[in-house]
């Protein structure tokens, strides 16, 4: 395997290198982004009714404290830790990303976004790139371009996705050539 330590971010983050927007597209129809502080569970919120404002037709969220998005719009939840792999049940996992990817190659705008917008979220977003042919480090390095340049600087993520995610989708090596973006 080629040594990719260009796809590493580094350890110290600034707020100058945050995302400004709550989500970022990534490619047409596929987003990334986190929850606002006030979008918590335990933040008041009023009562909406009628359809959600956003534009979104399928939200993967990944930050079980945050709220649910408005009405019309599907919503899986599956919150885990930003944390080593091994914390989280990756099958399930690999199967969030499944049921994102399937909505966003059916024409679906598709938001997959967790608390800050840079780990769980782009970790979540690279396997969706990756089921759609990109490799890991390709995928990772469009999610800096489109997201923040600090977007997955969960180092412990970025191994997982270099070495054992394309198994975890089910990739044949023919699946595993890059796309164009």
């Amino acid at each position: 395997m080629t040594a990719h330590y260009d796809v590493y971010a580094p350890r110290y983050v600034s707020d100058e290198q945050l995302p400004a927007a709550l989500y970022s597209q990534v490619l047409p129809g596929l987003f990334q982004g986190g929850t606002a502080d006030d979008g918590w569970v335990n933040s008041p919120a009023p009562l909406q009714y009628g359809d959600d404002e956003t534009g979104f037709d399928a939200v993967l969220t990944l930050f079980a404290w945050a709220q649910p998005f408005g009405w019309g719009v599907e919503e899986l939840r599956y919150g885990f830790m930003d944390a080593h792999p091994r914390h989280a049940d990756m099958s399930r996992v690999v199967e969030a990303a499944r049921w994102a990817h399937q909505r966003w190659v059916c024409g679906q705008r598709v938001l997959i976004r967790c608390q800050a917008g840079l780990n769980r979220s782009g970790l979540l977003t690279a396997l969706v790139l990756m089921l759609a042919g990109m490799d890991a480090a390709e995928a990772i390095r469009l999610i800096r371009s489109r997201r923040s340049e600090v977007a997955l600087f969960n180092d412990d993520f970025v191994d997982w996705l270099l070495t054992d995610a394309a198994d975890a989708l089910g990739l044949q090596p023919s699946d595993r050539t890059p796309q164009a973006a």
